[in-house]
Order: structure tokens, then sequence, then C-alpha cells
């Protein structure tokens, strides 16, 4: 099988692309796999530079550049159509892998009968794994109110089959996301949260498993500065009620419920975080409320790729 590896990144980000980037080749120069490369470049002239001089040695690197912002589910299902793999991996542009056995385990996994997905262990210093912890020990669940309890950063030693993903590490049959409809591209509005889970709940429709490999292991150095922070919460309460009411269609009393629910979990992390932002823009559900219906009329007839 053939790995399609996709990584979407952006102007400004150039400092964590090159390092990680020079990682996966040194890693992948003594691999056996059977690869290539797309790297889908946004609003960087210096990274497009930096990738045409790799390919004069590697024919594997794909660039495709963009002079404006396609947006991180636009980019990667651009990506996903012009891949020749018969596995497409997403990597986010700040991931390193860890481990020469991470190909042989991704591999391994997509032998297995009607597996659609892999993910692997999400190791990063956020304190957000707290929060998630104090729910659920459990890996990669979804609740009736749409809740994902990830925990992928947690230490196991044998793969499960679960309900979701990350989406910074996350493998799928290039037939089974075409199946699936590819990327909601509504999500690609700020920080374009919740993406792939969206995706992996339409995998999962179609009767095929999600695994996930602790195994397969990346370390996710996501940028943490105020700005960031900020930017995080201000887009999860819009994105997160639309990935809500897509995907549950909730009546009235699921609704309310759902926002009791935000309450309660805002209140838990300004506890944790000490900033003020989970308060201050708690009022942006009734904003995804309105994007939700704004784009309602797509959202039934996703097909991308």
């Amino acid at each position: 099988m053939k790995v399609s590896i996709i990584i979407p990144t952006i102007g400004g980000r150039e400092k964590e692309f090159k390092k990680n980037f020079f990682s996966l080749l040194r890693l992948l120069k003594n691999q056996k796999v059977s690869y290539e490369i797309i790297v889908l470049v946004d609003e960087s002239e210096e990274t497009k530079k930096y990738l045409e001089n790799l390919k004069k040695n590697n024919k594997r690197i794909i660039v495709l550049f963009s002079k404006t912002r396609r947006g991180r589910c636009k980019s990667k299902n651009i990506g996903a159509y012009k891949a020749k793999g018969d596995i497409l991996l997403f990597l986010d542009d700040d991931v390193r892998i860890l481990g020469r056995k991470y190909f042989e385990f991704l591999l391994d996994n997509f032998k297995k009968d009607k597996v659609g997905a892999v993910g692997g262990r999400e190791i990063k210093p956020k304190k957000i794994s707290k929060i998630k912890r104090l729910v659920s020990k459990k890996v990669g669940i979804i609740t009736s109110l749409g809740e994902v309890i990830s925990n992928f950063d947690i230490n196991m030693k044998s793969p499960l089959k679960v309900l979701a993903l990350p989406g910074c590490n996350f493998a799928v049959k290039r037939e089974v996301f075409i199946k699936a409809g590819g990327f909601d591209e509504n999500y690609d509005v700020g920080t374009a949260y919740r993406e792939e889970t969206d995706l992996q709940i339409r995998i999962n429709k179609l009767g095929y498993s999600l695994i996930f490999d602790p195994r397969m292991k990346v370390l996710h150095e996501e940028e943490e500065t105020p700005k960031s922070f900020k930017k995080w919460f201000e887009w999860y309460f819009i994105l997160n009620t639309y990935f809500f009411l897509k995907n549950f269609k909730p009546d009235l009393f699921k609704l309310l419920f759902f926002i009791y629910k935000e309450v309660v979990g805002s209140l838990a992390r300004l506890c944790i975080y000490k900033k003020p932002y989970p308060i201050i823009y708690f009022y942006k559900i009734f904003e995804g409320i309105s994007y939700f219906r704004k784009c309602r009329k797509n959202v039934d007839s996703i097909l991308y790729v």
C-alpha cells in the first residue's frame, strides 16, 4: 500500500514546519514504505522555495501553493484529490513523528478487515487533558451531547476501536475518504475545530472501524500564546455548536441541555486555565446556531473530492 502524507501549512509557521518536515524526511529515508508527501502551502513564499529546493533531490515531494488562504479543510481535500496513495495520512505542520516503526504500525492496522481510519497517540503539554480526565479516562469517545473525550495522549500498549481520532495524526483509506465525502469545508472559519471528528462520524456510519494505536506516536508542539489561546475559545463555541447541531440533530430539550453542559464546561475551564475567555466568548454559542442555519442547505450533500 502506498501512503500519501498530506500536510497543510500557512504563512507565519515557517519555523515549525521546517523543523518537523526535516524530521519527517529523515525518518522516511530509512523506511521501506512507498510514499509521497503533498504539502499545501498558503501565503508563504519562503516555505514554497524551501520545498522546491528539497524537490530537486526527492521527487516524491509535491507542492501545491496558493497566494491566498484556502483553509485547512479545503487544502486537505485538494491534497486528497491529488493523492495517488491507497492511504491518506494527515499530519499537522507542528507535529513530529516519534519512533521508527510508525509506518509499520500504520500499515498493519489497515490490513484488518473493515478498518477505515487509524490514528495514534498525540503527546502535547496542554492542560486540556486534565479537563477530559475529570469526565472520563476512556479514549476517543463521543457522548450524545457531542462532547468528545479524547485522551489521545494516554500511554497504552495495544490498539483499540474508538469513535474519534486526533486530527493531527490521522490516516484514512482514500476510497473511504471519498465515500464519506471528505472534510466539510464549512469548518474553514477560524480554527476549523472538530473538522476531523465530523469526517470520522461519517466514516463510522458507513460501517468502517476507527482504530486508535498508541504505538503511532507524534509530538504535537502547538503554539500556546495569549493570542492563540483567545482565538481558540472564540471559535470553539461557534464550531462546536455547528458540529453538535449537524451531527446530532437535537430537539429543543436536547439543545438546552447542550447549552447547560457548555455552561458547566466553561466554569471548569475558567478554574483550570485562570483565563476569562470561556466566559467572555460563551455567547458565541448563539453565533454557532446562526452559522449552522446558514450552512444547513449544504451539510446533507457533502462531496468535496
